[in-house]
């Protein structure tokens, strides 16, 4: 093997061995997509190390070698026990493995990377099954953006609500950028709320996650607990079992502003509900609302603030 080929292989083991980490930071997603496009060759050694690393024919390979204790410091608790001991080093000088991934340099980049973008209007409801296994199931009036490649799977909440269920993969992270905040996983199921431009609201049903809100903000949350995070403002929440409420078209409000009980209404009518005065937002109602019948909700809102509301144009208007 070469000089240029033996050192290609080690960055790319060096790469297999740091990208199969449950949670990767932002700054380190970056650095490897860089790296990836350099060279059609890291592509292809990428691949081939990946595929190695992935092998059963690896455990076996490494039975033997199991028995004799290793000098190597690149052990993590993390990997499964068969690949223990295994650093770069040692995945860059194994042997040859199935290129699967590298066919997709042959017949093109579409085979690598895959793109799309998705949308809801008010009202609607869809359901996104992707190439891995994963499904998104996106609330009225969403908006995303989704990039699957070999080595990081990427979707980008624009606006709106989704919830997610994640295939587990033993190399590829899941992450949500919700603008604000970051969500990463491996496999689970959580919810994200792009409530507003500063507000965030993420929700586990199965698994961990971990939220990086920016300036050092990190959270890992476990299933049955969420986190709210506004601006410098941040409110721990609890989490029902089974998944999100508005899936099955309903709204639990436990002190919640108005303003956001309504923003949940407008995502399930098409005809949206307006405030007549901008302070009626603030004010807190608490209990289980169908979100695909905003009359019957805004009759109990308007009893309990003793409020009034009407048809105007082509939708409701809420005053006092």
């Amino acid at each position: 093997m070469g000089g240029e080929e033996y050192d290609i292989d080690g960055q790319a083991a060096h790469w297999v061995d740091r990208m199969r980490q449950p949670l990767q930071d932002a700054e380190t997603a970056a650095a490897f997509d860089r790296w990836i496009a350099e060279d059609p060759c890291h592509v292809d050694a990428y691949a081939r190390l990946t595929a190695l690393w992935q092998s059963d024919d690896l455990v076996v390979a490494l039975r033997s070698a199991e028995a004799t204790p290793s000098a190597s410091n690149d052990d993590e608790d993390v990997v499964p026990p068969a690949r223990r001991g295994l650093g770069w080093r040692r995945i860059a000088g194994a042997g040859a493995a199935a290129m699967f991934l590298a066919l997709g340099i042959v017949f093109g980049p579409g085979l690598v990377v895959q793109q799309a973008s998705f949308a809801t209007p008010r009202g609607a409801t869809r359901l996104v099954a992707l190439s891995d296994g994963s499904t998104i199931r996106m609330n009225g009036a969403t908006r995303i953006a989704v990039r699957i490649t070999p080595w990081s799977r990427q979707v980008s909440l624009e606006q709106g609500e989704a919830y997610f269920d994640v295939a587990h993969e033993r190399l590829r992270s899941f992450a949500v950028d919700a603008g604000g905040a970051r969500v990463s996983v491996l496999g689970t199921a959580f919810d994200v709320d792009r409530l507003d431009q500063q507000t965030r609201i993420v929700q586990v049903f199965r698994g961990l996650v971990s939220v990086d809100a920016g300036a050092g903000r990190r959270w890992r949350l476990p299933a049955g607990s969420g986190l709210e995070v506004a601006g410098d403002r941040v409110r721990s929440l609890r989490v029902g079992a089974g998944r999100p409420g508005w899936v099955d078209g309903w709204y639990e409000a436990n002190d919640t502003p108005v303003w956001q009980l309504v923003q949940r209404l407008n995502r399930a009518t098409p005809r949206p509900i307006r405030l007549a005065d901008p302070a009626l937002g603030e004010l807190l109602v608490t209990g289980r609302f169908q979100t695909g019948q905003p009359v019957a909700v805004l009759e109990a809102v308007a009893a309990i603030h003793d409020l009034h509301w009407r048809v105007a144009g082509r939708g409701y208007l809420l005053s006092r």
